[in-house]
C-alpha cells in the first residue's frame, strides 16, 4: 500500500530550470545569501548541458582535442602520459655559494626544473653590493650577483647539461643577466641547447606591481626587445622572455584580471618585435606566459584552459602566426605565497597542495611549488623538500597524469572556461581602446585595478566574509611550531670583500673601454646585447652597465610626483 509521502513524489525534472524549481525552497536555504568565484563570476549550484548550450558552446570550436586547436585541452596529444611536468623550486639567498649550496640540494631531492635563481634587490634594481642604497638589502630575499664571477660561483661544479634549465626574475636588468649566461656558457664551451634558460625579462609588471623599475618604461621595453632579437641567433632555443601575471595576481589582480593583464602585456611586446622586422613563426614558441595559482580551484584550472585558447588566437588573428609551433608558447605557473599565513603555519601545506593540483589539472608545462614556511623567511631544507614531495605525490600516486585533460567536459569548469575566454578579451579590448599597456600604465588603469581588488579583499578578510583558517577562523594559541631558515649575517661583508676583489684583479682599462663602447651603443638605438656581453667579460659589475643605461635613458619618475 502506498504512503502519503510516496504518492506526493514529483516526476524526475527535464531541465535544470525544473529541477531548480522543485528544490528551490532547500538551495535557498544556503550558507552564503550568494555564491561568486574569486573573479566575481557567479556560482549557480548545479551545472548541466543547458549550461553550456545557452552560452552556445560547441565541442570541437571551444574544447576540442588535445594538440589541436583551440588548445583548450593543451597543446600535446599525450598530456603528461608523455613527459611529467617540470617541478621548479625557486631559491636563492646569501652570497653566491649559498645559493650554490641550495641549488644542490634540491636537485638531490627531485627537482626536477632546473635552477631557478631569487635575486636580491640590489641585484634586481641595478645597484652594486657596495653601493650606499645597497647594504641592507644585500643577499636578504635573494643572491646577490654583482658580475660574472658571482655568475661562476652559483654553478661551480654544477654541469650546465645536468641542470637542464635556468631561470631567474631578470626583468629590469634581463640584458646583464642574459649576457652573464652567455659569458659563462662561453667560457665552459657549453652549446646553448644544453641547458635551456629562461629569463622573465618583464618589465612592464614592474611599473605595476613589484616596483624594481629604474629607467622609464620606453628604454625599459626597448632593452626587452634587444634581448629577444639577440637571442634568437645567440642561443635559439632559450626563452627569452616570461611575460608574468603573478605579482600583479598577488598584488590584488582577480584571477581574470591576472590572465588578461599579462595578455595585454604580451601583445605589447610582440608587438614591438614585430616593428623590429622579427615574425612571430620564428619566436612564438619561445614565449612564455607565467601566472600564479591560489585558493579557487576551479577558477584557476580555467583560467590555464582560457589562456591558452585566447593566446594562440592571438597569435593567428592578430600577429599573423601560420605554424602550429608559433601558437605553443610555454605555459609556467607557480604556486602563490599570497595565501600562505604565517599563523598554523602546517596548514600551508595543503593549500600548496591544492594550488599545484589546480596548475597540474590545468595542463602547465613547469610547475614552481612554494613552501609552507615561505610566509615566516626564506624556506628551510626541510620545507623546500616537502614541497617537492607534494609534487611528487600527485605524480606518482594519485592517477591524475593518466589521462589528458582530465576535468575537460566538467559542465561548471567548461562554463568557466567560456567566462574567461569572453572577459580576458572584454578586458584585452578596453586595452587596446586605451592605447595598449604602455598608455594604460601611464594611465594607472592597472594599478587602480590591483589596489582595488587588494583593497576589496582585504575587507572581505576582516569582516568574516573570506575565511582564511587559522587567521579569521579556527584560530589557535599555539606557539611557532616550525623552526625558520636564518641568514648569516656576515654574508653581506663577505659579499663586498669579493666585489673589491674582483675590481683589483681585472682589467679596469678593458672595462672602461667596454662601457664607454656600450654607451655609445646606447645613444645611437642599435641593439645593445653585444656590447653587454663584452661588458659582462670583463667582469664590469651590474651597477657600473645599469649607471651607463641610467645616464643615457634617464632615471624612471613615477608620474604621481612629476610636475
Amino acid at each position: 500500500m502506498q504512503t502519503q509521502e510516496q504518492s506526493t513524489l514529483s516526476a524526475p525534472a527535464d531541465s535544470y530550470d525544473a529541477w531548480f524549481e522543485q528544490n528551490q525552497k532547500e538551495l535557498g536555504n544556503s550558507r552564503k545569501k550568494s555564491f561568486e568565484s574569486s573573479s566575481g563570476i557567479p556560482i549557480e549550484p548545479l551545472y548541466t548541458p543547458e549550461h553550456l548550450a545557452r552560452q552556445g558552446w560547441e565541442y570541437q570550436r571551444d574544447t576540442g582535442f588535445p594538440g589541436q586547436a583551440p588548445y583548450t585541452r593543451g597543446f600535446t596529444p599525450g598530456g603528461y602520459r608523455q613527459q611529467l611536468w617540470k617541478t621548479e623550486m625557486y631559491a636563492g639567498f646569501g652570497s653566491a655559494e649559498e645559493a650554490n649550496e641550495r641549488y644542490r640540494y634540491l636537485m638531490s631531492q627531485g627537482s626536477t626544473g632546473g635552477i631557478s635563481i631569487a635575486l636580491d634587490l640590489p641585484t634586481q634594481i641595478g645597484y652594486d653590493s657596495d653601493h650606499a642604497m645597497a647594504r641592507d638589502e644585500v643577499g636578504q630575499i635573494g643572491v646577490a650577483l654583482t658580475s660574472l664571477d658571482d655568475v661562476e660561483r652559483v654553478f661551480e661544479g654544477i654541469p650546465l647539461k645536468a641542470v637542464g634549465h635556468i631561470f631567474s626574475t631578470a626583468n629590469a636588468i634581463g640584458p646583464i643577466v642574459c649576457a652573464w649566461l652567455l659569458a659563462l656558457y662561453e667560457k665552459r664551451g657549453t652549446p646553448t641547447g644544453d641547458c635551456i634558460v629562461q629569463l622573465q625579462n618583464d618589465p612592464i609588471k614592474e611599473y605595476v606591481a613589484r616596483g624594481t623599475q629604474f629607467l622609464p618604461i620606453e628604454a625599459a621595453l626597448k632593452l626587452t626587445t634587444d634581448m629577444i632579437e639577440h637571442c634568437r641567433t645567440a642561443a635559439p632555443e632559450w626563452l627569452p622572455i616570461s611575460v608574468s601575471g603573478s605579482h600583479m595576481k598577488q598584488a590584488g589582480a582577480t584571477c581574470v584580471q591576472e590572465a588578461a593583464f599579462t595578455i595585454c602585456n604580451a601583445i605589447t611586446y610582440v608587438e614591438s618585435c614585430l616593428k623590429r622586422g622579427m615574425k612571430i613563426d620564428d619566436f612564438g614558441h619561445v614565449l612564455e606566459l607565467h601566472f600564479c595559482t591560489e585558493m579557487d580551484f576551479f577558477e584557476e584550472v580555467a583560467k590555464y584552459r582560457a589562456v591558452r585558447k585566447v593566446w594562440t588566437r592571438l597569435v593567428r588573428e592578430r600577429f599573423g602566426g601560420t605554424t602550429e609551433r608559433a601558437q605553443h608558447f610555454r605555459l609556467h605557473a607557480a604556486t602563490s605565497g599570497r595565501p600562505l599565513t604565517a599563523q598554523q603555519p602546517l596548514n600551508n601545506i595543503a593549500r600548496i597542495t591544492l594550488q599545484a593540483l589546480a596548475q597540474i589539472l590545468g595542463g602547465c608545462e613547469q610547475t614552481r611549488t612554494a613552501s609552507f614556511d615561505e610566509a615566516l623567511g626564506i624556506p628551510t631544507p626541510e620545507a623546500a623538500r616537502t614541497s617537492i614531495r607534494a609534487n611528487q605525490i600527485i605524480a606518482y600516486e594519485s592517477g591524475v597524469p593518466d589521462t589528458v585533460d582530465p576535468l575537460g567536459g566538467s559542465y561548471y569548469l567548461e562554463h568557466l572556461t567560456l567566462q574567461y575566454e569572453r572577459r580576458i578579451d572584454a578586458i584585452i579590448d578596453q586595452v587596446d581602446s586605451m592605447g595598449g599597456s604602455l598608455a594604460a600604465v601611464r594611465d594607472g588603469f592597472f594599478q587602480r585595478a590591483l589596489s582595488q581588488g587588494a583593497y576589496r579583499e582585504a575587507c572581505a578578510i576582516e569582516s568574516g566574509e573570506q575565511v582564511v583558517v587559522g587567521v579569521n577562523r579556527f584560530q589557535s594559541e599555539e606557539g611557532q611550531p616550525v623552526p625558520t631558515f636564518k641568514l648569516d649575517p656576515g654574508a653581506s661583508d663577505r659579499q663586498v670583500a669579493k666585489l673589491k676583489a674582483v675590481r683589483e684583479r681585472r682589467d679596469n682599462a678593458a672595462v672602461t673601454r667596454t662601457l664607454a663602447d656600450l654607451r655609445t651603443v646606447c645613444a645611437s638605438g642599435a641593439n645593445v646585447m653585444p656590447a653587454v656581453v663584452e661588458c659582462v667579460k670583463v667582469y664590469a659589475t651590474i651597477g657600473e652597465i645599469a649607471d651607463v643605461w641610467r645616464d643615457v635613458y634617464g632615471v624612471y619618475i613615477p608620474e604621481s610626483v612629476r610636475f
